[in-house]
């Protein structure tokens, strides 16, 4: 599944982009540089090797969350930690920022702001420990 602002998508077709949806990475193979991927068709089952120069890789979906939920942090239905406006958690101290936290909107630039909202409050956690408070 493709996940992309529509405008993207339309530009990317009027620019002569192919998209290859459906289908996983199963290789990427080269000497000193890549010179291609093998794809798997994930509706058919077929093989088949595409010559390319460079791949770019695309950060899958599923939030890594684990080690966070098993330590107590409070995570949604999907799995992406829960956070408030300053990226704190259900546990005090503990901070999330960037795609794995509910956020609804996963961008570069969101994940930056997120990231700058918890450098923030954590060093107000350490000059002013919440024990303290």
């Amino acid at each position: 599944m493709l996940r992309a602002e529509e405008a993207l998508v339309k530009r990317m077709a009027e620019k002569g982009i192919k998209l290859i949806l459906n289908s996983v990475v199963e290789e990427i193979y080269g000497t000193d540089l890549v010179e291609g991927a093998r794809i798997r068709d994930l509706r058919t089952g077929e093989v088949r090797d595409l010559p390319v120069d460079g791949i770019f890789i695309q950060v899958g979906e599923v939030p890594n969350s684990k080690l966070a939920s098993e330590a107590g942090v409070e995570v949604d239905g999907r799995g992406f930690i829960v956070v408030d406006m300053r990226q704190r958690t259900n546990l005090p101290g503990v901070l999330a920022a960037g795609d794995v936290t509910s956020y609804p909107v996963k961008q570069v630039g969101t994940a930056i702001a997120q990231g700058i909202t918890a450098a923030v409050e954590a060093y107000g956690l350490i000059r002013r420990p919440y024990w303290l408070r």
